[in-house]
C-alpha cells in the first residue's frame, strides 16, 4: 500500500495512479464555484448539457468513482484513453514534437503504457 491508500502494483492501481494527473488538471481549471452541482455532472440536467464544461466534468465525475472503488482494467484503461484525447485536445494543440512540458511528459508516458497494454482487456 501507498501513502494513498492504493495498492499501486497492481495494473488497475498502476492506471488509476495515472488518472490522478488529469483528475487534477480538470479540478484546477473549471471553476464550480456557480455550479448547482458542484461539479457532479448530471446527465439530466439542462445547465450540464449545455456548459463548456460539461464533456470534462462528465469525465470527471466518472473519474472519482473509478479512484474510489475497484473498476475493471478495461474502464480504467478507456477511461485514460479519454483523459489523454482531453489532455492533448485541450493543453497540447499548439506543442511540438518532443515538448518536455509536463501534460506532454504525461500524455508519452500514458501512450507508451496504452500501446504496451492495449491487448489487457
Amino acid at each position: 500500500m501507498t501513502l494513498t491508500g492504493r495498492n499501486e502494483r497492481t495494473l488497475s492501481g498502476y492506471v488509476d495512479s495515472l488518472l490522478d494527473y488529469p483528475r487534477w488538471l480538470i479540478e484546477r481549471d473549471i471553476d464550480f464555484t456557480h455550479c448547482e452541482f458542484q461539479g457532479v455532472h448530471s446527465d439530466s440536467a439542462q445547465c450540464c448539457a449545455s456548459c463548456e464544461f460539461g464533456a470534462a466534468c462528465h469525465w470527471l465525475k466518472h473519474a472519482r468513482i473509478a479512484e474510489a472503488s475497484s473498476n475493471p482494467l478495461p474502464e480504467l484503461l478507456h477511461a485514460l484513453s479519454t483523459a489523454v484525447n482531453y489532455v492533448d485536445s485541450t493543453y497540447c494543440k499548439q506543442h511540438k514534437r518532443g515538448c518536455e512540458c509536463d501534460n506532454c511528459l504525461w500524455m508519452r508516458q500514458v501512450r507508451g503504457f496504452l500501446r504496451s497494454h492495449r491487448h489487457s482487456t
